[in-house]
């Protein structure tokens, strides 16, 4: 019996999630339900975090437990055989029983892309917000400068746990693009539930002139506000959990 660190991509459109929910579909039981054509008897996989429904994935971490003889290459080839076409294993490796993907990342990676047309463009739309106009990417990035560092986000987000402390700490936060498409990339420690789709969204508003600037950085010192709007869940991908390295 091995213990397993995997990397996963999905497309999120099809699905409430990446967390197992009863009479909804989800990517975890999808996956566990693969796992067991291979033999798999464990209760539940463990992942580094939970995506929304219709959010995507590059690089969901998980782990489990395998009793598999065939090396990790086949496992990937494996697995895969039995997934469906929208979620697929990237790699995969043997790490220490003791490994948790969720308590041992030092960061997470998120990438939000919009785009702006008056029409919408199906091949670009199930990954992108649609705008009428492009914000402008310079306000934005000013008033994403003050979500570097520690802050309480509970105005962003809110802890899945009842008291659980709402205290991020993030390490980058800015947006790339041109005058038809953006993408924000935002790098922290943890996030909140629904933290990273609602400051896009206060984002996107400072961007197209609704919402002043300075309406984050007083959100971080009072803990709200007033905004419970979320940018669409389509645009977001989980994109990188990183780990300490391992000798």
């Amino acid at each position: 019996m091995a213990h397993y660190k995997l990397i996963l991509a999905y497309e999120g459109t099809q699905y409430h999630g990446f967390q197992r929910q009863k009479e909804k579909h989800s990517v975890q039981a999808e996956f566990e339900a693969a796992l067991r054509e291979l033999g798999w008897l464990g209760r539940a996989v463990m992942p580094a975090g939970r995506t929304d429904s219709g959010v995507h994935a590059r690089g969901q971490v998980i782990s489990f437990s395998l009793d598999w003889k065939h090396g990790t290459d086949k496992l990937v080839t494996a697995l895969n055989a039995h997934l469906p076409e929208d979620i697929a294993v990237q790699a995969a490796e043997e790490v220490p029983l003791a490994f948790h993907p969720r308590y041992d990342a030092l960061s997470r990676t998120y990438r939000y892309q919009l785009y702006a047309q008056s029409a919408r463009d199906p091949l670009v739309d199930r990954f992108s917000w649609r705008l009428d106009t492009m914000p402008d990417l310079e306000r934005m990035n000013r008033a994403a400068e003050a979500l570097h560092g520690e802050h309480d986000f509970r105005a962003f987000g809110k802890a899945l746990k009842e008291d659980a402390t709402t205290v991020r700490r993030i390490f980058a936060a800015e947006w790339a693009g041109s005058s038809t498409e953006a993408a924000f990339t935002i790098c922290g420690n943890a996030f909140l539930y629904h933290m990273v789709r609602r400051i896009v969204f206060v984002l996107v508003q400072i961007g197209l002139g609704r919402l002043p600037e300075e309406i984050v950085s007083k959100g971080l010192e009072s803990g709200e506000t007033g905004i419970v709007s979320l940018a669409p869940a389509r645009g977001l991908c989980l994109m990188e959990v990183a780990y300490p390295e391992r000798d």
